[in-house]
C-alpha cells in the first residue's frame, strides 16, 4: 500500500496539469530558451546516391511578452546546411557553415502550446564543401552553399513539457523556408528541437508612495 501511495504521488506530481503545464504570457515578460536541435535538408534521395542525412545543432532563443497572448521572438540557430540542386538527372550537393538569426511573433493558444512565424537570415561562416557530384570533373551548377547571405521564413510549434520553478523544458518541431534559394535546388530543412527555457525577469511594477497624491 506504501509503494502504491508513492506512486500516485508521483504520477500526479508528473502529469497534473497544473504542475507540468504552467506558463502564461504577460507584458514585459523575458525568457530565453537553449537547446538541441535535428535537422534535415526536405531532398529525397537521388537515385544515384546524393541523400541529405540528419544533423544535430545548437540553438538560443530569446521571447520577450507583449500581450498574454503574444510575444516576440528572436532566435540564433548554428547549423551545418546543405543544398541540393539537379540539372537533367544529375546532382550536386553542397554543404556549408551557417549562423541562422530570425526574428518574429509567436502567439500562444494556452498556457503550453504555441506557434511562432519569424523572418530568417542565414550567414555562411566558412568555405562550402562539395558532399556530392554527378558531374566530371567539376558542377557546371552551384548551390546556395556559395552565398553569403540566405533568406526565408521559419515555422515552428511548441509544446511545455515540464514545468519547475523558473526553468521549463519544451519541444519545438520547426520548418525553415527559403525563398533565395536557386532553380531547381531545395534548400529548406525542417526539425525539431529539445530545450530548456529560463524565465529571466517579469516587468517591474513600481508603486507609488503612500503620501503621493
Amino acid at each position: 500500500m506504501y509503494g502504491l501511495k508513492n506512486s500516485l504521488l508521483i504520477f500526479s506530481m508528473l502529469f497534473a496539469p497544473q504542475a507540468v503545464f504552467a506558463y502564461s504570457p504577460k507584458e514585459g515578460n523575458v525568457s530565453a530558451t537553449i537547446g538541441w536541435f535535428l535537422h534535415r535538408t526536405n531532398f529525397q534521395d537521388s537515385g544515384t546516391g546524393a541523400s541529405a542525412p540528419l544533423q544535430g545543432d545548437v540553438a538560443l532563443i530569446v521571447n520577450g511578452d507583449i500581450t498574454d497572448r503574444g510575444q516576440l521572438e528572436i532566435g540564433m540557430y548554428h547549423l551545418n546546411k546543405q543544398f541540393f540542386r539537379d540539372q537533367g538527372s544529375l546532382y550536386v550537393g553542397e554543404e556549408t557553415e551557417q549562423i541562422e538569426i530570425t526574428m518574429g511573433y509567436r502567439h500562444w493558444f494556452n498556457s503550453w502550446f504555441s506557434l511562432g512565424i519569424t523572418f530568417s537570415s542565414a550567414y555562411s561562416m566558412g568555405s562550402p564543401r562539395i558532399i556530392h557530384n554527378d558531374f566530371a570533373p567539376e558542377p557546371p551548377i552551384d548551390t546556395s552553399a556559395r552565398d553569403t547571405t540566405e533568406y526565408g521564413f521559419h515555422f515552428s510549434a511548441q509544446a511545455d513539457l515540464y514545468t519547475q520553478d523558473r526553468f521549463t523544458a519544451v519541444l519545438t518541431a520547426m520548418y525553415s523556408l527559403s525563398v533565395t534559394g536557386k532553380p531547381n535546388e531545395k534548400a529548406d530543412h525542417y526539425g525539431g528541437m529539445i530545450g530548456l527555457r529560463y524565465f529571466i525577469q517579469e516587468k517591474m511594477v513600481v508603486s507609488k508612495p503612500k503620501n503621493a497624491l
